[in-house]
């Protein structure tokens, strides 16, 4: 009469154990790369938010008082965000495009991400005969 004994192999235990060390390290690199596309798309966002200010502030600007030329805006623009990596940028560049009353407002924002360097541009046209004249 034969006795077998119920439960797992060593075989068995060591083979189980190595998938579950090769499905927890994809897991956890899976993570990591979730961790920084999110990141990178936060940034991205923050950036974009940050170029559709400068252009709401210059939208809302009465067009006589909209300087032409270009303004660095930096300082005030990029402050409160230190995710955006320097060597980081933002600026305004107004360009008279009709004598009659039309202004471009070109707004470009640069920052440094853990793949280089991205840029966010914005632009709009501001008329003499638009709502702020």
């Amino acid at each position: 009469m034969t006795h077998r004994e119920r439960g797992f192999t060593i075989i068995e235990l060591i083979v189980t154990m190595s998938f579950m060390g090769i499905v927890i390290a994809s897991v956890s690199e899976l993570y990591v790369s979730l961790r920084q596309t999110n990141r990178a798309a936060n940034n991205l966002t923050i950036a974009t938010q940050v170029a559709q200010e400068q252009v709401e502030r210059y939208r809302n600007t009465n067009f006589n008082n909209i300087p032409v030329g270009t303004v660095d805006v930096t300082a005030s623009a990029l402050g409160a965000y230190p995710s955006l990596l320097p060597p980081r940028s933002a600026t305004v560049v107004s360009t008279l495009v009709d004598a009659n009353g039309l202004k471009q407002i070109d707004v470009a924002i640069s920052y440094k991400d853990r793949t280089g360097i991205k840029n966010v541009q914005m632009s709009t046209l501001i008329s003499y005969k638009g709502v702020n004249r």
